[in-house]
């Protein structure tokens, strides 16, 4: 076997898993901090933006354990679970036509969305 093939993950996975922990991680404790910052008409955590917070966290773990255990089966779930997450905030901004967060909708899809999926792909193809 050649050195390549024993990697666990190529440099660009790991790229798009730390970048989807560290900035969920971000907007997580920047919502517990000052939620108005992050979420439009909401002042102080309430029960609905600290179950945002606590989804996002769970799942950021989640992705620090999978590369922990070095289980590409496990980071391809969180992947998913992560990018399927991201596709219904998306879609629930544009039900619900919150204005003041779709600006935000670009980076998302750009920083979380379509990496994820560029990355499901590759786990995908090295699974099978």
């Amino acid at each position: 076997m050649n050195e390549k093939s024993d990697k666990f993950l190529p440099v660009w996975v790991w790229v798009i898993v730390l970048i989807q922990v560290f900035l969920v991680f971000f907007f997580s404790v920047g919502t517990a901090m000052s939620p108005g910052d992050f979420i439009p008409n909401v002042s102080e955590l309430n029960y609905v933006t600290q179950l945002y917070i606590t989804r996002n966290i769970t799942v950021a773990l989640g992705l620090i354990v999978a590369l922990l255990l070095r289980s590409h089966r496990a980071l391809l779930t969180l992947l998913i679970v992560r990018l399927l997450t991201d596709i219904s905030d998306v879609a629930t901004v544009y039900a619900l036509d919150v204005e003041v967060i779709k600006e935000s909708v670009p980076m998302v899809a750009v920083l979380l969305i379509v990496p994820a999926f560029v990355a499901i792909v590759y786990l995908l193809k090295r699974i099978k």
